[in-house]
This record gives structure tokens, C-alpha cells and sequence, in this order.
């Protein structure tokens, strides 16, 4: 199994990866408080980037009404997913992640390997 290295993970690592990303725009259709909220969280987050940017005053409230309109309002879909992949990056559950498509990844070999072997 260890000869396969990283070959063997990246593909794991990109279905894992590619749930997540496709998870709040499922969570958008199913649940119709989902998108409103989310685009609160993301509006003052937004404005908490922009003021630790170091912008004051009425640049601050037209830089983030620019990135808010675009971010928020036009492309959410796109936007929301790389935000929740940001955060779950932020806190540390891609290792997570990683642990749990290796271990996906050993039961298939090893499923893989018994019915060659004809165990």
C-alpha cells in the first residue's frame, strides 16, 4: 500500500474535498433560512477584513459595499463554498479530512485485496 504514496490520496482527497465544497450550496436549496444567513455571516465578515485592512471612514463602507455586492449578493455560490473551505481550513479539520479519506482509502484496498486473494 505505501508504494503508491500520494497518488493513492489525491484522488480521496479531492472527492472529500469536493463534498465540502458542493455541501452549502446543497444546504442553500434545502433549507431557505441557510442562504440569508450565510450571507450575513459573510457580509460582516467582509467588513471585519476590510477594517483590520486598515481602512477607515467612507473608504471602508465603499471598498466593502463593492466586495459585498460581487461577493455576497452576485456570486454566493461560488463565494460560500471557498468560505466554508477557508473556515474549515482555519480550524484545522482538513487533517480531518485527510485521516478520514486515507482511512476510506485502506478499506477499499483492503477490500480490493481480499477479493483477489479470495479471502
Amino acid at each position: 500500500m505505501t508504494e503508491r504514496g500520494l497518488l493513492g490520496v489525491l484522488p480521496v482527497l479531492g472527492i472529500g474535498f469536493g463534498i465540502i465544497l458542493i455541501l452549502p450550496i446543497i444546504l442553500f436549496y434545502l433549507n431557505d433560512m441557510s442562504k440569508p444567513l450565510f450571507q450575513i455571516i459573510l457580509a460582516f465578515s467582509i467588513i471585519g477584513y476590510i477594517k483590520q485592512m486598515g481602512l477607515d471612514g467612507a473608504l471602508m463602507w465603499i471598498v466593502s459595499g463593492i466586495l459585498i455586492y460581487f461577493i455576497v449578493y452576485k456570486y454566493i455560490m461560488i463565494f460560500s463554498s471557498l468560505y466554508m473551505l477557508m473556515l474549515l481550513m482555519g480550524f484545522g479539520f482538513t487533517s480531518a479530512i485527510m485521516w478520514g479519506s486515507n482511512t476510506v482509502r485502506n478499506k477499499l484496498a483492503g477490500m480490493k485485496a481480499r477479493r483477489m486473494y479470495g479471502e
